[in-house]
């Protein structure tokens, strides 16, 4: 499967036009966290294929995390919390399988996604600043498999739900774990670039 989509991804580059870009942003529901992304979307002349890149900004949440209530402070508290920020920076190709064939709004894809990873690991007591003020950073490769439904409205605005498999594995341990990969809900909302 990887291998078609990467030919495709390759006949798409060298033998089509991508004549409508959209711009969009959205929010992520992970497995491990939750965060927002910026896109951009060439999609060909065909329909048939489109290719994309985004930047995520994404919060990673603790197993055990939960808001309490301070009775003492009179503040609510996030308890059991990971101070772990990840930012994936992905490229792909959607394919829609359907295109030309269903005459209505909406158009499913699968879409095959991977590049790079940056990870911050920040303390996980004091302050913000004191949590944040030297991070350990470390880089890796990031991915993302799954299925969509992009929603068209008449006013050249779309809204995408992608639901799939993230792939987010750590070079070295991070908040006890060295691999935050798992389930995502992906919705954007985009606009055509005029």
């Amino acid at each position: 499967m990887i291998r078609i989509l990467i030919i495709i991804f390759l006949q798409t580059i060298v033998l089509g036009q991508f004549d409508n870009i959209t711009n969009g942003f959205g929010l992520d529901i992970g497995s491990n966290g939750s965060g927002l992304f910026f896109t951009r979307n060439y999609m060909h002349n065909s329909n048939k294929f489109s290719l994309n890149g985004e930047i995520r900004l994404y919060d990673i949440k603790g197993g055990e995390e939960t808001i309490v209530y301070d009775i003492y402070s009179g503040r609510y508290q996030t308890v059991g919390g990971k101070s772990l920020f990840m930012t994936p920076i992905l490229l792909g190709v959607n394919y829609f399988p359907f295109a030309n064939k269903i005459a209505n709004n909406f158009a499913p894809f699968l879409t095959l996604k991977s590049g790079a990873n940056m990870i911050l690991d920040g303390k996980e007591v004091g302050s913000f600043s004191d949590r944040w003020s030297s991070p350990d950073v470390q880089f890796s490769y990031s991915g993302f498999i799954g299925a969509g439904i992009d929603f068209k409205w008449a006013n050249q605005t779309s809204v995408v739900l992608n639901i799939g498999a993230e792939i987010l594995p750590l070079r070295q341990e991070a908040d006890g774990e060295n691999n935050y990969s798992g389930f995502l809900i992906h919705i954007s909302f985009n606009r055509l670039k005029k």
